[in-house]
């Protein structure tokens, strides 16, 4: 079998596997193109095949046709790939490229092209070229140069993966250019023979391989790769053959056959260490970065805050591989989001209080894949559901025991190498590390807040124990304060009607009286300000014991004692309460006596933020026009109620929203018994008697509105 037969029987029998291969998973428009680029090859194989194995004048005749025309097509098919690769818009000169080609198989077909023949080498007939040979050869080489030009171009402005796949592609057609251009040499007089044809098998392989996977190897890494095996393995297999003719002639196979077993044995050996040596060479600094990577990988985990975890974790992969940007993101389960906390960048990419909720595709995505992912490999809507955000090139989620902790995201290295397979593997190895240790600090934060829950349910429930007892004796003497400020002042009245005239005649006594008077009733109001403080201690204590019969109950009915209460507390006869019903009846499920209390003190706050208005913040004609609006709406949902109790009051100020939950906190006039404890009794009851929700909003001197969700019997909010 001759060398020429030979790689003509590879270039048929490769492009017709990678054909079905192209067909079985490729999946995209440059697959099914580069299928076709294939199919030329193969009947460009085809060919040269029957060429190189028959003598039959009619033979060679069609199989210079079928080789001719399909050789013409690789150029066009060529530049058809490109041209879907690097999204090109000339598509008049992709239209002119099919046209041009098809006008030369025609003219191949009917024998304007190749007439007469020629014998070379003694075995094999070659075209003799003519005008139109040099015609079409000429609109050949056009073709590929403006192919390779638009791939040169597109290398320089696109991303690494697109980068490494255009040198794939490039190298590919130089290896084919040239391989398949020593198969015509001989067409001019050009007495060399046609070795290099096994190059249009290689353009064949590399370029399925480019066009198929996006995690290629480095091309220098891979050709390195390539041109050892290759060198190792001609040594190994063609020495022994190279002895037996040339030493020992036709006979005595027995030794090179025996040097061939042990040449061959040591071959992979020697593959594996030449080919160690030089991509430590050629990968120098990837090595050098992804032993970083391993060494900061195994320190993690002695990071036990959660923020300077992040800040590491970006710190290192951004100064380690030398890429513009790296973002980490971390699970927030309070708010059901991936939120952003840590990035480090070139000032080119910000993705500043950057949110990824829960139920994205997105992060469900990297949820079932785990593993590092390369932008490109995203599918198209996983790319949209990113937004906004852009630079992205590779993503490393962090997950343990199918949860998904969190995930970084990276931008391209700076020296615009892309990110091979070597790089993904380190990437896995940093991803498992980083997970155990964000998974410990996040252990750690969740510990320190239940240490924290529980130092302060002690305390408080000291308090609570101390409440009673606490009361009764404040109470004893606020009664004897109240008693003598009582005695006091009706003496001092008694004094006056006994000694009216006296008192006339003596404006000194008058006054000292009237300041008996006067601080009695100051000891009065103390006092009763102060028995609202001791019961507010008491109502505290009272959500202590957190009464655990749960039941259904009729929220108007709690409507209806509020406004009782609230009546008698203020010494009203009327109060004007709107109520609203959406989605369903008024039935609300928890527990009656708790939620009874936190809604008296909501629509007491309402009533006293409403006088506070009138009283003190409005002048005496917006006095007149102003109206108390009190209103209470109950929403149903499926999980929840929802209670929204709004008012017209005075508000609350930008800097006391985030102090009104607090404890012994009040916003309330000093005309006004405020103790501070109401509101937080009220949150404590809906959160941790309840498991409900509470929030607020208010905009100071307009209103405030205050929003209560209480889940239903065997729900969850």
């Amino acid at each position: 079998m001759s060398l020429f037969l030979f790689s003509n029987l590879l270039v048929s029998i490769t492009s017709l596997g990678l054909i079905l291969l192209l067909l079985i998973y490729g999946r995209q428009k440059i697959h099914r193109i580069w299928a076709l680029c294939n199919f030329v090859v193969f009947t460009w194989g085809v060919g040269t095949l029957i060429i190189s194995s028959t003598a039959n004048p009619l033979l060679i005749y069609i199989g210079w046709q079928l080789a001719l025309i399909g050789g013409y097509f690789i150029a066009t098919t060529y530049y058809h790939t490109i041209y879907v690769l690097t999204a090109s818009k000339n598509k008049a000169f992709l239209i002119l490229t099919y046209l041009f080609t098809s006008l030369a198989a025609i003219f191949t077909l009917f024998n304007k092209v190749v007439p007469q023949f020629r014998l070379m080498f003694n075995s094999i007939y070659f075209p003799r070229a003519t005008v139109a040979y040099l015609i079409i050869y000429l609109g050949w080489a056009l073709i590929a140069t403006v192919a390779s030009a638009e791939l040169l171009k597109f290398m320089k402005s696109t991303t690494p993966v697109k980068r490494l796949q255009s040198k794939y592609m490039l190298t590919a057609f130089i290896i084919g250019f040239i391989g398949g251009g020593s198969v015509l040499w001989p067409s001019w007089g050009v007495s060399i023979y046609p070795f290099g044809n096994i190059g249009v098998a290689l353009y064949a392989i590399i370029g399925t391989y480019a066009i198929l996977r996006y995690r290629l190897m480095d091309i220098k890494a891979a050709i390195t790769r390539t041109g050892i095996f290759t060198i190792v393995y001609a040594f190994v297999l063609g020495m022994p053959f190279w002895l037996g003719f040339k030493l020992l002639g036709k006979g005595l196979w027995i030794l090179p056959l025996s040097f061939s077993v042990v040449l061959a044995t040591s071959g992979p050996f020697i593959y594996r260490l030449l080919q160690k040596k030089a991509e430590d060479i050629l990968l120098v600094e990837q090595r050098r970065y992804q032993k970083l990577l391993l060494q900061a990988a195994s320190g993690m985990v002695d990071e036990h805050n959660l923020d300077k975890l992040a800040k590491l974790i970006v710190y290192i992969v951004k100064r380690s591989v030398k890429i513009n940007f790296a973002a980490i993101f971390i699970d927030d389960k309070q708010n059901g989001v991936y939120r952003l906390k840590a990035t480090r960048d070139s000032g080119e990419v910000s993705y500043k209080d950057a949110t990824f909720l829960y139920e994205y595709p997105f992060i469900e995505y990297l949820k079932n894949h785990k593993d590092p992912v390369l932008y490109e490999e995203l599918p198209l809507d996983m790319k949209r559901n990113l937004g906004t955000l852009s630079g992205i090139s590779l993503i490393i989620p962090s997950v343990v025991q199918d949860n998904l902790l969190g995930f970084v995201l990276l931008g391209e290295k700076l020296n615009r190498r892309p990110y091979t397979e070597d790089d993904i593997n380190v990437f896995k190895t940093l991803s498992n590390q980083a997970a155990l240790a964000i998974s410990y600090c996040l252990f750690l934060e969740e510990f320190k807040k239940a240490q924290e829950r529980i130092f302060t349910a002690d305390k408080l429930g000291l308090i609570g124990g101390m409440a009673d007892g606490v009361a009764h004796q404040v109470k004893n003497r606020l009664n004897q304060f109240s008693v003598a400020a009582g005695e006091l002042k009706y003496a001092a009245k008694d004094f006056i009607k006994k000694y009216a005239q006296l008192i006339e005649k003596n404006p000194d006594m008058e006054k000292e009286i009237g300041y008996f008077l006067q601080t009695a009733d100051s000891i009065v109001s103390n006092v009763k300000k102060t028995d609202g403080v001791v019961r507010g201690l008491l109502g505290f204590a009272r959500v202590e014991e957190k009464e655990q019969f749960f039941s259904k109950f009729n929220l108007k009915e709690l409507i209806d004692y509020a406004v009782d209460m609230l009546k008698v507390k203020h010494e009203i006869s009327q109060f004007s309460l709107g109520i609203g019903l959406e989605g369903g009846d008024d039935f609300i499920y928890g527990v009656k006596p708790q939620v009874l209390e936190a809604i008296y003190n909501l629509i007491d706050n309402a009533y006293e933020a409403c006088l506070e208005k009138r009283d003190f913040r409005l002048n005496e004609q917006e006095k007149e026009a102003y109206h108390f609006q009190i209103r209470l709406n109950l929403t149903q949902a499926d999980d929840y109620s929802l209670i929204a109790l709004s008012d017209n009051g005075v508000g609350v100020k930008d800097e006391d929203k985030k102090k009104i939950f607090a404890p012994f906190f009040t916003t309330k006039s000093s005309y006004k018994s405020g103790t501070g404890i109401g509101i937080y009794v009220v949150k404590r009851i809906i959160e941790e008697s309840h498991q409900g929700q509470i929030s607020f909003s208010s905009e100071y001197l307009q209103g405030t509105t205050f929003y209560i969700k209480l889940p239903k019997k065997g729900r969850k909010i």
